[in-house]
């Protein structure tokens, strides 16, 4: 009997862990399915799958799709200005829910479909958007991002500053497209005012100048590889634009053989001043407004071309005047470069366009005569 009455209580014990240890596991599996389904439910646009953990995302990443380390910030520096355009999506990597955004690696399937339908024109990233910069401000703050649209993307488009799609772009994949795809394409400008060529070409750009149509092949094909550049076309013939620099014959003096290798050339190449901008930064930093103050004109580097205006010529005058204006040596080279102030655009009116001017003129003194007669007849 003693033995029967201890194995009794010895299975009563052993039932009784079980069914303890079964209370726990359920409880367990009932706070998964409600996390998951609180977590699921935060965001719908990502499904059920949402509440997965982040290495099952990150396993799963689409191909399209790039991982972007925001610490790293010559890559990012990279990704944001270096002439690919690049569509990105904000995620949090904080421990705790992240203000409106998504947890890692959670891809917006709208994001993906529309990287999809752009057929690979554009690349597509991941980016922890409250990481910290070096600036000790968060990617949100840098770039001034609405974390109320949802999802949060930007197009870093070619060197030009990155931009957020407004929340009725982002609403849906060919919403996406539509506003990214025209944005993305490289273009070649025509610009006919002095206030357009200076923000164009008066900044941190580079600019390749050339007395080609806007139409041109040659100068489409150079603005699809060269996406930091800024290509303008000044046209040709009647109607064309001229670029005053306040030399030459503008004056009335000759110019020097180091200046005519690059003054009035059908092709040329203007950058900003790496030496000056630098001037301008240590003059900020010491309280020199004065100094700093000079950026209304800053002097440009420009460097003429002669010589075949087909792709391949071209793309190699570009590539070595880029070259060379990052190295301090070349850039003070004899005839590397010439330092200039931004010239003077204008351009020529077409014998049309006078005409129908004059009409016009025309027409208002007609009305005017017409009108006093009327007044002295009354």
């Amino acid at each position: 009997l003693p033995l029967a009455s201890s194995a009794s209580a010895t299975a009563e014990l052993r039932m009784g862990c079980c069914g303890y240890l079964n209370a726990i596991a359920v409880g367990l599996i009932a706070y998964a399915a409600h996390y998951g389904y609180k977590e699921a439910s935060s965001k719908p646009d990502y499904g059920p799958a949402y509440a997965l953990p982040d290495w099952w995302w990150k396993a799963r990443l689409p191909d399209s799709v790039s991982l972007i380390d925001a610490s790293d910030a010559e890559g990012l520096k990279k990704v944001l200005f270096g002439g690919d355009p690049w569509l990105l999506q904000c995620y949090s990597g904080l421990p705790f829910a992240g203000q409106h955004l998504p947890r890692p690696y959670r891809v917006h399937p709208a994001f993906k479909d529309a990287l999809g339908s752009m057929g690979g024109g554009v690349r597509g990233g991941l980016i922890d958007c409250e990481a910290r910069l070096p600036s000790n401000k968060s990617v949100v703050q840098k770039l001034g991002l609405v974390r109320r649209t949802q999802p949060i993307l930007v197009l870093a488009n070619g060197g030009a500053a990155p931009k957020q799609l407004p929340s009725s772009a982002a609403a849906s994949a060919q919403a996406i497209s539509a506003w990214v795809a025209p944005k993305a394409e490289p273009r070649v400008l025509s610009i006919g005012t002095q206030k357009t060529f200076a923000a164009t070409c008066g900044g941190k750009r580079p600019c390749l100048l050339a007395h080609l149509d806007a139409d041109s092949g040659v100068l489409e094909a150079l603005s699809r590889r060269f996406r930091t550049l800024e290509v303008v076309s000044l046209g040709e013939g009647a109607g064309a634009a001229s670029l005053a620099w306040g030399r030459g014959e503008e004056i009335g003096e000759t110019l020097e053989e180091d200046e005519a290798r690059h003054f009035g050339k059908r092709v040329s190449l203007l950058l900003p001043d790496p030496d000056d901008l630098a001037e301008r930064v240590a003059a900020k930093k010491a309280g020199n407004q004065k100094a700093a103050r000079r950026a209304a004109n800053p002097p440009r580097l420009l460097r003429g071309y002669v010589g075949d205006e087909d792709v391949p010529s071209l793309s190699a005058f570009v590539q070595e005047a880029l070259r060379d204006a990052g190295s301090a040596v070349r850039r003070d080279g004899t005839d590397a470069f010439m330092r200039t102030p931004l010239p003077t655009l204008s351009r020529k009116k077409r014998a049309g366009d006078g005409a129908g001017k004059a009409g016009k003129g025309e027409g208002k003194a007609g009305k005017a005569g017409k009108a006093g007669k009327a007044g002295k007849a009354g």
